[in-house]
């Protein structure tokens, strides 16, 4: 069975490389952008043309997720996050693969006040929410075989996300401020790959799947400011952190206040073990720190 992997140079492609030589029972293809370019649909004409995609899956990892640059970059946010989406969907049907399509919590407005569940229905207040919204919609037009999964805040060791920054200004020791005003479910890539890897070995052997969308995320939720709180605790620095309210920061992309997600149908369905959030910051920050 193939698995390939578009968009695998981010942190998610990065994190199942490294899993694909626990698997190796799978035979593993990872395509940066460079490789195959999901908006081009010539290139993914002779890529599928010349590539058996019976028994295969794809994960597309690939996406525009430079919030703030979105608000400038509407076109090329849509070209990557819909159509991007839209033309492996498209293709799903017709050459017979199983396809897994990342997607965010920033779908959601964030005003609900409570973690959201898989049928809340999305209102995105940003140019990337609302171009990742776009691509589920395409992704959602094809009747079998297709899974959204939404994740939240992100985050690995290997690249520049939220983790690593705090970490670096912890590191530099002059005081910062955290928003205080943005909650979510901080998500550690690897927890995510793995539990990629876990819903594939339970739809590799169904014919036809409902297409869905499913959650995955770390348990619990907590705001930018304790997350970074409790990077400096297990980093052990005193770096003073002071919180910001969301407002003062006047950046150009509105952010869902409070975009928690509740993944226990995902769960509970493909048997999936979750760690708490803090727990798996803790594991990151230990490898950080060396």
């Amino acid at each position: 069975m193939k698995i390939i992997v578009t968009g695998s140079s981010g942190q998610l492609g990065t994190a199942l490389k490294f899993l694909s030589g626990i698997y190796a029972e799978y035979d593993w293809i990872f395509l940066s952008r460079n490789d195959l370019d999901i908006t081009d649909s010539g290139k993914l004409d002779i890529f599928f043309s010349k590539t058996e995609m019976s028994d295969s899956v794809i994960i597309n990892c690939a996406a525009y997720t430079d919030v703030e640059k979105a608000e400038d970059e509407k076109e090329k946010a849509y070209l990557i996050n819909r159509d991007g989406a839209r033309n492996l969907a498209v293709r799903s049907l017709a050459s017979g693969f199983k396809l897994i399509h990342l997607s965010t919590d920033f779908v959601f407005s964030g005003m609900k006040g409570s973690p959201y569940i898989e049928d809340d229905i999305p209102e995105p207040v940003s140019v990337y929410g609302k171009s990742k919204y776009a691509g589920e919609q395409e992704i959602l037009t094809i009747p079998d075989n297709c899974l959204v999964v939404r994740t939240s805040w992100l985050y690995s060791t290997t690249h520049n996300t939220f983790v690593r920054k705090i970490y670096s200004r912890l590191k530099a020791g002059k005081p910062f401020s955290v928003v205080l005003d943005e909650t979510g479910s901080p998500t550690n890539v690897d927890d995510l790959a793995s539990a990629l890897i876990k819903i594939i070995e339970k739809i590799k052997s169904v014919k036809n799947f409902r297409t869905d969308i499913l959650h995955f995320c770390n348990s619990g939720e907590v705001s930018r400011y304790y997350l970074a709180k409790k990077i400096a605790e297990y980093a052990g620095s005193g770096t003073s952190i002071q919180p910001i309210l969301s407002d003062e920061l006047n950046m150009k992309a509105e952010r869902p206040h409070n975009s928690a997600l509740d993944c226990e149908r995902t769960v509970k369905e493909f048997g999936l073990g979750v760690r708490s959030w803090d727990k798996a910051l803790k594991e990151a920050v230990d490898k950080i720190n060396g």
